[in-house]
């Protein structure tokens, strides 16, 4: 399995798949092509970077990349590629000719030539729950931190606090912010709002829900409004695992190293998902955005707490469970509604999943192995019809709202 660093990115929202990975294809294809005397660049965009590209800003942040170079963007509805978040780009030359290449956004912001699994190599000898248990208990260990600290570089732990830094301060900035999002939808922000009133609530367990959501939301509108938020695995549902561990560090005074553990720790778990299913709205809906953060986060808790191995096992998995067949339909393309109202949600039952790992477990011996609903998910995901997977195309997006 490949490092934590290919899951972990700091990047433009507001979608991993349709911004981060576009602009890294792009660069990618601009080394190429400095050399060749280019006197313009092409992107065409087929499947759901199509459909949902100008909502997602993917027209905006391609032609970022080429600053300084003539470029078109071309929305191609109607042709369809073996995979549904494909982009040719293609380079004039003086002398007429040209030179193209096709890529592929896997979700997440990682991304390959047409054809190609993935770009990065692995540094981990497992790529399953199971068989990282297995590879822990060969060496005699019962601490997943202590895998990341093996096969990762040495700066992984500064890594991990970098990128959490940054969600908590986009976070807080986003509190203080004021006015509508982007786009035709004129949404109202809204994450203002919920934290001033949860401030108020003289419930302790209500008030710290509505903080939690609070927070989530701040996240969420700022990958709205295309800032730069952390991949927790995506954009999309970047609000989910910062506003749980933020919770924890605000209100339980948690220490930002135990904190970027916990996280490291969570990454690794999602990582599984992102090896035998997907990450991607695209591919598997929204199961694999909001379904796979909530995995990570109900992970991170159970590191950042103390729980055992098997009861992390058990919250990834129920929290993954429970959000299977989650559809991707982002109303007008935008990544708004449903999206940071579900990213809400999705913290809450993170932090429910951590909670039955920590009391249900001792109870009972869950039966569904973690592996095992991945492999659900991944066989729901491929049975999800095209329009329920990030086109914009059904679900709440055919609604009139």
């Amino acid at each position: 399995m490949e490092s934590l660093r290919e899951l972990l990115l700091f990047g433009p929202g507001p979608s991993s798949s349709h911004t981060i990975a576009p602009y890294r294809i792009a660069l990618d294809f601009l080394s190429k092509t400095k050399d060749m005397d280019v006197i313009e660049y092409k992107a065409t965009l087929y499947g759901s970077l199509a459909f949902t590209g100008k909502g997602h800003l993917s027209d905006k942040i391609i032609k970022e990349a080429f600053k300084g170079y003539p470029c078109e963007v071309i929305f191609d509805f109607d042709t369809s590629t073996p995979h549904p978040n494909t982009i040719k780009l293609e380079a004039l030359r003086k002398d007429g000719s040209l030179y193209c290449l096709k890529y592929v956004s896997l979700g997440g912001g990682s991304w390959a030539k047409e054809g190609e699994k993935k770009k990065a190599k692995d540094v981990y000898p497992f790529n399953s729950f199971e068989a990282m248990k297995q590879h822990l208990k060969t060496l005699g260990g019962n601490d997943i931190y202590f895998l990341v600290k093996k096969y990762e570089d040495k700066g992984i732990l500064d890594y991990s606090k970098k990128l959490l830094g940054h969600a908590f301060a986009t976070l807080e900035k986003s509190l203080e912010y004021e006015g509508y999002l982007p786009g035709r939808l004129h949404l109202a922000a809204a994450a203002k709002g919920i934290y001033q009133r949860a401030k108020t609530i003289t419930d302790p367990s209500e008030r710290m829900e509505m903080l939690i959501i609070a927070y989530a939301y701040a996240l969420s509108e700022a990958n709205a409004r295309g800032e730069e938020v952390v991949t927790a695995p995506t954009c999309g549902s970047s609000g989910i695992v910062p506003s749980l561990l933020y919770y924890e560090y605000k209100h339980n005074g948690a220490a930002m190293e135990d904190l970027a553990k916990a996280f490291l720790v969570g990454a690794m778990v999602c990582s599984f998902i992102k090896e035998n299913a997907s990450v991607s709205g695209a591919v598997h809906g929204c199961q694999a955005e909001c379904g796979s953060a909530a995995s990570f986060a109900a992970a991170s808790l159970c590191y950042l707490h103390g729980l055992s191995i098997y009861q992390t096992e058990y919250a990834a998995e129920a929290a993954l469970e429970h959000f299977l067949g989650l559809t991707c339909d982002p109303v007008m393309g935008y990544v708004q509604i449903p999206c940071i109202e579900r990213n809400g949600i999705a913290a809450l039952h993170a932090r429910a999943s951590y909670l039955l790992a920590k009391n249900v477990s001792l109870s009972r011996k869950n039966r569904v192995s973690f592996d095992k609903v991945v492999i659900a998910m991944n066989e729901t995901g491929n049975e999800l019809p095209t329009d329920l997977k990030e086109t914009s195309l059904g679900g709440l997006a055919k609604l009139d709202i």
